[in-house]
């Protein structure tokens, strides 16, 4: 069973440096090849294949994480996020080589497995080695390089390609990436004492099957993959439920804190991946404006998110949890309210409505995943952290598949009946927000000092 690390500072700091790299090169994954794809199919066809290499990459990544987080709990957190890093790294490598669409797909979902692993073992280190107030500013930290690499990586994508070669947004993963590997291999330290624990294969697969056929459901609409993935999620549960050491964090889920958490996750990544998909459909087909104006209407959205998990952190010096969570659901409702009664205004007032969403998404995000580690047992604190990243991913391929149901039907239909079916798009974003925010009503102050 894992034990807390006992670091000196200049460890701690250090190593904190090498995960931040780690997390910067994993978020960049998912959104640099977007600038890149057009060139990889010129020079290695598959054109039908278009959209795989984006949609394993994040599918691996999102079902692998509670498997990353559970490994680390049994086996301790530095070999296991030197697994992943490796594997990232020599799967970057091959997508780099790749002389076939297929064989750059079959490295993707490499890639993504190496980068479900990088991402939630970063915050769960950082909660081994600092406690709550200073790992707010950390983690903090991290989460706003994660948010500008989704900024950064369609730009740098972009360069690599005008000025080198389509292969360079891969190959550069390698050298920064043995740079976060070097420094955390040689500075962090943790001890694991033997322990019985041992992982619950059969719910573990039935699980990780669930998840990715549900994932794949919902994004491809059919619901006859949509019930077999819950058969097999429910059977899961029964398994876990019965297993002495599952792979989800049982015990975290019978408390109140973690369990709020998690469901605040899922329903904030309904909220927000929902209108992040389609609010630039709404710019280019409502207002008539170009892609990169539609690009540019998200920006306030990520900036929000990026700059108030910094500010987040050392609000926490003044504020409980328990407020900061408040604040930041608050401002998400209030956001979505402003979609609601502007829908029919210009890109201004929807970049500002955008800029409350991604504010309140930076401070809630924050809040809850740093009051489910506080509240896990620590012998879950892998999985419950990986859990709780994990929550929001699915809640943002059912909220993507949700306002796909309700804005689809009108594409093609006349500007005021799409604007309609926009205003209910956000109506049901606003209504994920509010039971986001009574949620965060449920918890006591007392549980969240």
């Amino acid at each position: 069973m894992y034990i807390r690390t006992t670091m000196n500072e200049k460890s701690k700091i250090r190593t904190a440096l090498g995960l931040t790299i780690g997390v910067f090169l994993a978020a960049m994954e998912g959104t640099v090849v977007a600038t890149a794809m057009p060139d990889v199919i010129r020079d290695l066809g598959g054109e039908h294949l278009y959209a795989l290499p984006f949609s394993m990459y994040l599918l691996t990544m999102t079902i692998s994480s509670p498997l990353w987080g559970k490994l680390s709990d049994i086996y301790g957190r530095k070999h296991i996020y030197i697994i992943g890093v490796v594997i990232f790294l020599i799967s970057s490598a091959g997508c780099g080589m790749s002389q076939s669409m297929e064989f750059l797909i079959a490295m993707r979902v490499l890639q993504g497995l190496g980068a479900g692993c990088i991402t939630p073992l970063t915050f769960t280190i950082n909660a081994d080695m600092f406690e709550v107030r200073r790992r707010a500013k950390v983690q903090g930290y991290m989460s706003a390089v994660w948010g500008f690499s989704g900024l950064v990586g369609p730009l740098l994508g972009g360069f690599m390609v005008d000025w080198l070669s389509w292969r360079y947004v891969f190959f550069l993963n390698i050298p920064f990436g043995l740079i976060a590997l070097t420094v955390v291999a040689y500075h962090y330290r943790d001890r694991v004492e033997k322990s019985a624990l041992h992982l619950d294969w059969p719910g573990t697969i039935l699980f990780t099957a669930g998840a990715a056929l549900l994932i794949y459901g919902l994004e491809e609409m059919k619901w006859w993959l949509i019930g077999i993935s819950l058969i097999s999620l429910l059977i899961s549960w029964r398994f876990e439920s019965n297993h002495p050491h599952p792979l989800l964090p049982v015990k975290s889920l019978h408390l109140k804190v973690p369990r709020t958490a998690m469901f605040q996750n899922l329903m904030a990544g309904m909220a927000y991946f929902g209108i992040l998909a389609f609010l630039p459909l709404y710019v280019q087909e409502v207002e008539g404006k170009g892609a990169t104006t539609a690009g540019l209407v998200l920006t306030p959205m990520v900036v929000g998110w990026t700059l108030t998990n910094i500010i987040g952190g050392r609000l926490l010096a003044r504020l409980s949890l328990f407020t900061l969570i408040r604040i930041g659901f608050g401002l998400l409702v209030i956001g979505f309210l402003a979609f609601t009664l502007f829908y029919k205004s210009n890109i201004f007032y929807l970049s500002g409505a955008g800029l409350l969403v991604g504010a309140g998404m930076g401070f809630s995000m924050l809040g809850t995943l740093l009051a489910a580690q506080e509240h896990s047992p620590k012998h879950e604190l892998g999985s419950s952290t990986s859990s709780v990243m994990f929550a929001r991913t699915i809640g943002g391929s059912i909220g993507v598949s949700v306002l796909s149901a309700i804005i689809s039907e009108q594409l093609n239909a006349s500007i005021s009946l799409l604007q309609s079916a926009f205003w209910w798009a956000y109506m049901v974003c606003l209504a994920f927000a509010i039971i986001a925010f009574l949620t965060s009503w449920s918890i006591s102050q007392k549980s969240l000092k």
